[in-house]
C-alpha cells in the first residue's frame, strides 16, 4: 500500500493544464451527475449541489460531508474549495491518464492523499482500511473521494461498510452502487460473499 498525505499550498491554475486533466475513462454504463444521491440530508443536499455546480463528474453523495465522483480538473477542484471542500483524496494511480498532477498542488489549505487502487487486485483490506483512517480523520471535513469515474471509490465504501462497519453485505453492495460501483461490482460481490 502506498498512501501519500500532502498539505497543498497556493499556486495558479493554468486553463491549458486543466484541458489536458479533464480526459476521464468513463464506461458506456457509468452514472451520470444526474444520479440520485443516497442519505442526502438537508445539510449535505448544499454540498452535493455545490460539487455538481463545480463541475465534478458523476458527482453523488452516500456519506455525510463526503462527495464521491470521477476526477476533477484543476479548475473543478479550485471550484470546489472555493465551495468548502477541504480534502481530496483520489484512488487513482498516477500512471493513469489525467492523474498525478494533484501532488504539485491543489490550493490554500487543502488536504490530498493518494491510494491508488488500479483494479480488482488491490481491492484489499489494508487499502480499505487506510481509505477508513482518511475518512476518520476527515471527520466534518467536507471531502472528494475519486477516481477516473466513481467505480473503483463505490468498490471501497461497499467493502469497508460490510468489513469494517458490519453493515449486512446486501446493504454494503447497495451503498457501493450509490457511490458509483459499476465494472468492479463482480469482485466486490465475491469479496462480499454474495452470489450472482
Amino acid at each position: 500500500m502506498h498512501v501519500r498525505t500532502f498539505r497543498i499550498v497556493p499556486f495558479l491554475f493554468f486553463g491549458s493544464f486543466a484541458a489536458a486533466c479533464s480526459s476521464g475513462e468513463p464506461s458506456s454504463n457509468q452514472a451520470t451527475s444526474e444520479a440520485p444521491a443516497a442519505s442526502v440530508g438537508p445539510a449535505s443536499a448544499a454540498t452535493l449541489a455545490s460539487a455538481r455546480s463545480a463541475g465534478l463528474p458523476n458527482a453523488r453523495q452516500p456519506l455525510d460531508h463526503v462527495v464521491t465522483g470521477g476526477q476533477p480538473t484543476q479548475s473543478q477542484v479550485g471550484s470546489l474549495i472555493d465551495t468548502g471542500f477541504e480534502r481530496f483524496i483520489s484512488l487513482r494511480p498516477t500512471s493513469e491518464n489525467g492523474a498525478g498532477w494533484e501532488e504539485a498542488g491543489l490550493g490554500d489549505g487543502a488536504t490530498f492523499t493518494r491510494i491508488p487502487i488500479a483494479g480488482a487486485a488491490d481491492l484489499t483490506r489494508e487499502n480499505v482500511e487506510a481509505l477508513d483512517a482518511l475518512l476518520s480523520e476527515a471527520g466534518d471535513d467536507d471531502t472528494v473521494l475519486y477516481c477516473a469515474s466513481g467505480n473503483r471509490v463505490g468498490a471501497l465504501l461497499a467493502l469497508r461498510a460490510a468489513w469494517l462497519q458490519d453493515m449486512p453485505a446486501p446493504e454494503a453492495l447497495e451503498l457501493g452502487r450509490a457511490s458509483g460501483l459499476t465494472r468492479l461490482e463482480p469482485a466486490v460481490k465475491k469479496l462480499l460473499g454474495i452470489e450472482n
